[in-house]
């Protein structure tokens, strides 16, 4: 290659990337894209991009011409095998011969037909964040100094737009936060009208009876010993009174509904600590007395379940209430550590005030005029709703206070579970324009069903309901462990029931969900935004809903996963939820067209509810391109190049929770071509998984028959004659034939 065509080649890689970064800031959107400009400019058939995990392990992002269970099973360890030796040495290699290679000579080798490879890190800032690897060239002969170099330019590239994206997704996360303690201040000030208004009313009678005891007492100038004693009595008992609303008040406001207090989710102690201390309203208190922080945290530290809001409230009032006894260049030491327990110690290198524990241990001193004292009340108020274990005591010339949180893998798991099925219900209602839908979980100590997911329902309805097995439709659909479609409810023969105001439709779809035939809990399905009832059509996506949704809590309950991976599919299932409000394709023309071409087709009943399924989520990763790339009239060959990697990333969104090996192969290849034109594979003929010819008929035929901003449609009859000119070439004849009977 020439010094005037490598710097082209160069120039129009930094043009394709700068492209990528424009259309999207996925980070498997991105991978996606970087894996295939390398393999497109080194000419090869196979590679992978990995980044490296919290455990300091590579596991496969990206991947072209692999086994799609050993991409999303493989991990390595950094400095083991051949990507995790590049890793720990941070320098790119172009290996000509692997058994002439005196560095990975007896490396196994056995998924690839060349002994040629190329394999770059990918650093930014010194960091390492994965691996770029590319294999087998397609003519069969070693990767050149060429490829060498284009490659790296990709990995330092690839390098930039992640870590661009790594900080859009924290960016993302902190403004989800945020939103949640706006909605948790507006929460509070509703708690608080509650509380107050609940106070004033309960007040009024036993304060009424005192004032209008010492206003007789105030007027009457003779009293007898026993009418003073009445009064008095009077006075003792609405006292009493009061004092007792005063504390049931309290009571309700700090334990009456915890479910409204307390939001869990799982939360990095090591991480949020750092941030808290790092706060400018900290460091201001801190610096004026010279405080000095000594910080000790323990490397991998187990994350903790509990309310991250409220945590971080702990930190803060403990630390502020703290530091008010504190002297001039005094220290607070902090350290976390664990073994059976995740334990915080906190130590001053002063003693505080003995009149100060009592606040860390009983509600009795809160009216006692001691604000600092006040927030160390807040702060044990905190351990005492999340039920740690907090000690605290003057120790010589020390104070030492101990907080010991409990590890608990199920209580992770519920929390994984309780944070996916909001994502899962809301993502559901999505895809089949649903107001109201819900799903339900058996709890395992009641046997009840209780919800864990809701759109377009009251909390409090949420909260309250419970339900019997074998009550209710739920519970039915729970007691026989079969789907209930409801086209009427108040004509239905085995319900006869009336509709309730809530629903502006009769029709409901129950379904149950199951792991290996027990029934764990039941999706409810109500009011779709088009007013219509449900149909067989509905059933059927539903139903694969429902399995993917079964199986997804059969591999949380199973705990082969470790916090990491959870943390990684509710990042993965809000990314998921995005693209499905921004969705385009969710209309009943391509459902309508693939059910009735399945039945013309003789498909049998799983392979409909299949292709009725990947008819609404096919394209999915369309949503992370760019919409201006996708309303050009003529494409860029960059253009061209992203759109061609959206199966992959349509693939990297439902990843987490799709099992369906066919479901995964029928996305993939729905723009292969019956001549074997097509891409990403370039499969011909009946290689083509069925569902994908299906849906490259019914695809290309609704886009024609669709009026764009770029395009006029076309009518039915120019849209099928352009689809038969295209049979035996771009599309499956007998599909096409199947599409003409259906017309």
């Amino acid at each position: 290659m020439g010094n005037s065509e490598l710097l082209e080649k160069r120039i129009s890689i930094l043009q394709e990337i700068s492209n990528a970064i424009v259309v999207t800031d996925n980070i498997g959107s991105i991978a996606t894209l970087m894996l295939d400009l390398a393999i497109n400019y080194s000419n090869a058939e196979k590679g992978s991009l990995m980044l490296i995990n919290k455990r300091g392990e590579l596991y496969i992002l990206a991947a072209r011409g692999m086994d799609i269970q050993f991409i999303n099973t493989y991990r390595v360890k950094i400095g083991e095998g051949i990507a995790g030796t590049v890793a720990k040495n941070r320098l790119p290699v172009l290996v000509e011969d692997i058994e002439m290679d005196k560095n990975f000579k007896g490396e196994k080798r056995d998924r690839y037909k060349t002994k040629s490879f190329i394999s770059c890190p990918i650093v930014s800032k010194e960091r390492l964040l994965g691996v770029l690897n590319i294999n087998d060239k397609r003519d069969s002969t070693p990767f050149t100094e060429d490829e060498f170099a284009l490659l790296k330019i990709i990995a330092n590239q690839a390098a930039i737009t992640l870590e661009n994206a790594f900080l859009m997704t924290q960016l993302r996360a902190k403004a989800i936060d945020l939103e949640e303690i706006n909605r948790r201040l507006i929460e509070t000030d509703a708690v608080k009208t509650e509380f107050l208004t609940r106070v004033s009313h309960e007040l009024r009678t036993p304060l009424n009876s005192i004032k209008g005891a010492i206003f007789y007492l105030n007027q009457s100038e003779k009293l007898s010993r026993d009418e003073y004693k009445d009064f008095h009595s009077i006075i003792s008992t609405e006292t009493d009174k009061l004092v007792s609303i005063v504390e049931n008040q309290l009571d309700f406001l700090r334990l009456e509904d915890e479910a409204r207090i307390i939001k869990r989710s799982v939360i990095n102690l090591a991480s949020l600590l750092r941030e808290i201390l790092d706060t400018k309203l900290l460091k201001t208190t801190l610096a004026k007395k010279n405080i000095q922080l000594e910080v000790d945290i323990q490397e991998s530290i187990s994350d903790i379940v509990g309310d991250k809001t409220r945590v971080g409230q702990f930190f803060i009032n403990l630390i502020e209430g703290l530091s008010h006894y504190l002297e001039k260049d005094d220290t607070i030491g902090i350290s976390i550590n664990e073994n059976d327990f995740v334990k915080v110690n906190l130590i001053l290198s002063r003693r505080i005030p003995e009149t100060l524990l009592p606040y860390l241990f009983t509600s009795k001193y809160i009216f006692e005029p001691q604000p600092e004292g006040l927030k160390l009340y807040l702060a044990r108020m905190v351990a005492e709703i999340h039920r740690w274990n907090l000690n605290a005591e003057n120790r010589d010339d020390i104070f030492l206070l101990s907080l010991t949180i409990p590890k608990s893998t199920r209580e992770k798991v519920e929390v994984a579970i309780n944070t996916t099925m909001e994502i899962f219900i809301e993502f559901i209602a999505e895809l089949l324009d649903l107001n109201i839908c819900s799903i339900m979980l058996v709890d395992e100590l009641t046997g009840e069903l209780s919800i864990k997911g809701a759109k377009g329902l009251d909390d409090e309805v949420i909260k309250r309901t419970k339900i019997r097995i074998g009550d209710s439709i739920a519970g039915w659909v729970a007691l026989e462990g079969k789907p209930l479609l409801i086209e009427n409810i108040e004509t239905d023969p085995r319900l006869r029931r009336r509709s309730i105001t809530q629903y502006s439709t009769k029709s409901l779809l129950s379904l149950p969900l199951k792991i290996h035939d027990r029934v764990i809990g039941v999706l409810n399905l109500n009011n779709k935004k088009t007013a219509e009832s449900f149909s067989t059509q509905d059933l059927y996506v539903a139903s694969a809903l429902s399995e993917r949704v079964s199986h997804f809590i059969e591999r949380l309950y199973s705990g082969k996963y470790g916090e990491n991976e959870m943390k990684q599919f509710i990042t993965s299932f809000d990314s998921l939820l995005n693209a499905g409000k921004r969705y385009h394709k969710k209309n009943s023309h391509i459902r309508d067209f693939m059910i009735r071409i399945m039945n013309n087709l003789g498909a049998n009943e799983e392979e409909k509810k299949l292709a009725l399924y990947v008819s609404i989520i096919y394209d999915l990763g369309l949503v992370l391109i760019d919409e201006s790339v996708l309303k050009k009239k003529k494409f860029l060959p960059s253009d061209v190049r992203t759109l061609k990697v959206h199966p992959y990333t349509t693939i990297s969104l439902l990843d987490n929770f799709e099992f369906s090996e066919d479901v995964k192969k029928a996305i993939l290849h729905h723009h292969e071509r019956y001549d074997g034109s097509g891409y990403p594979d370039g499969l011909k003929g009946e290689e083509i998984p069925f569902i994908s010819r299906v849906l490259s008929v019914v695809d290309s035929f609704c886009a024609m028959i669709t009026e764009r901003p770029y395009k006029k449609a076309f009518t039915v009859e120019e849209a099928l004659q352009e689809i038969k000119n295209g049979a035996g070439t771009i599309y499956d004849p007998k599909v096409v034939e199947a599409l003409q009977g259906v017309l």
